[in-house]
């Protein structure tokens, strides 16, 4: 496969703050912590004594992958054991919190960058990072872009596009054209489903699926057609309220098709699930990450290097506004509390390394944000070429970076009571704003 994204991911200068998904407004307790700073010890510094470190991440869908890679630092460094603890994302932050406040030791862990980032600061539970020699092996725009306060808590790990995978035999067998607009993506659907075909893979059971879908459409929506790029700003401030914004409406209309154009018990259907139906090869299209690639190479390898194409989600119905969605995922970050800096520090050092960024990218299939790692992810992920070539991406989280007020699991709430019928799109952004009315600064 040629090279991606060359210039040394260029395209990173657009993923500077947020990732697609995660986490609440709840600051976490004060446990009498400061924001500790790690020694800037040399990274090959050698561990004398054995030692063990516990590592918590949130993927836990590629739990036996991260094993992978922990064991092949754990080969180069038999001084030090990892003890990793694998979390479901949607029960993530509500454990951190736990464990951190009650204090509890974990010496490492992920992090989403933007405010999660922010809250775990402010509360004192992370080591300072700035000026670790690490940070170099990233391109400096994105060490910056992660900054909170002027300083680093996080190193940069990887990131993803976000878009739609498409099945081409399906497209080809229909007669139907990658879509680069809204309609004409609702429109592919709709042909689909009137083929006996499932339009839509929707594995909405798990919150942060449906979470990640409108928490990138609204924004995009907001921002590029309804010229409203301050937006989510304004609702930290109350400046501002759903009703003001046409893009809430559109979203809601958004949520509604999909849902209609989706397989069967979407919200029964939880992320494996429904990767388990797309990898069957009679859906359509599924919006996702990279995530599912691993999977879909295992349970049907001829849909994987033969029939899987990728295109942008398009949100909008102008073409030249639908360019990728390129996020950041996950972070790592070292507990303030630790007692082993040493290994935790050389535990970030080899993940920041080429060779602990390629095996990122080879189990994950994720691209790793490590400067010279390989980009050979999928033959799927040719498709989006062009436009990292043309840099035509763009990172719809940068547009919720300066609100804290989680409005997300309630608007979900709403989007559910939609489907069923309980509510409709006036009600739902009057129950917004009035549950807004309540939570803002």
């Amino acid at each position: 496969m040629k090279k991606l994204m060359p210039l040394g991911l260029c395209v990173l200068l657009f993923s500077l703050v947020l990732s697609a998904c995660g986490g609440n407004n709840e600051k976490p307790a004060a446990n009498g912590n400061t924001n500790a700073a790690v020694t800037n010890a040399p990274a090959n510094t050698a561990t004398e004594e054995p030692v063990t470190i516990k590592f918590m991440h949130f993927k836990s869908d590629f739990t036996d992958q991260i094993a992978k890679i922990v064991e092949q630092f754990e080969t180069e460094n038999p001084n030090i054991k990892v003890e990793v603890q694998p979390v479901k994302y949607d029960d993530y932050y509500t454990l951190l919190k736990t464990k951190l406040a009650g204090g509890d030791v974990i010496d490492v862990f992920t992090l989403n960058a933007g405010f999660n980032t922010q809250l775990f600061a402010d509360g004192g539970y992370l080591a300072d990072l700035t000026g670790q020699p690490f940070l170099n092996n990233f391109d400096d725009n994105v060490v910056k872009g992660q900054a909170t306060n002027g300083k680093n808590y996080i190193m940069p790990l990887n990131a993803n596009p976000i878009a739609v995978f498409y099945n081409k035999k399906i497209f080809k067998d229909l007669g139907l054209e990658v879509p680069r607009t809204y309609d004409a993506m609702i429109a592919a659907a709709e042909k689909i489903k009137a083929a006996g075909k499932t339009p839509f893979a929707l594995g909405w059971k798990d919150g942060w699926t449906l979470t990640m879908w409108n928490t990138r459409d609204m924004p995009s929506i907001s921002a590029l057609v309804d010229g409203q790029p301050d937006f989510f700003e304004k609702i930290e401030t109350g400046a501002a309220k759903f009703a003001d914004n046409p893009a809430v409406r559109t979203t809601i209309e958004h949520a509604q098709q999909m849902f209609e154009l989706g397989n069967k018990d979407q919200l029964g259907v939880d992320y494996n699930g429904v990767v388990d139906l797309f990898a069957k090869g009679n859906v359509g299209m599924m919006y996702m990450g990279t995530w599912p690639l691993p999977d879909i190479e295992k349970k049907n390898p001829d849909l994987y290097n033969n029939d899987l194409g990728y295109f942008p989600y398009p949100f909008s119905n102008d073409e030249s506004l639908n360019n990728l969605d390129f996020n950041a995922d996950a972070s790592l970050a070292i507990g303030s509390n630790t007692k082993h800096k040493e290994a935790a520090i050389k535990f970030l050092d080899y993940m920041s390394s080429k060779e602990g960024g390629d095996a990122w990218v080879e189990n994950i299939k994720s691209l790793s944000y490590v400067k010279g790692t390989s980009t050979d992810i999928a033959p799927a992920i040719k498709d989006l070429q062009p436009y990292f070539d043309n840099g035509q991406t763009y990172d719809s989280q940068l547009y919720l970076a300066k609100t804290t007020i989680d409005w997300r699991a309630q608007f979900d709430q709403n989007l559910q009571n939609l489907f069923f019928k309980k509510t409709t799109p006036d009600k739902i952004i009057a129950d917004m704003d009035a549950w807004l009315s309540k939570n803002h600064k």
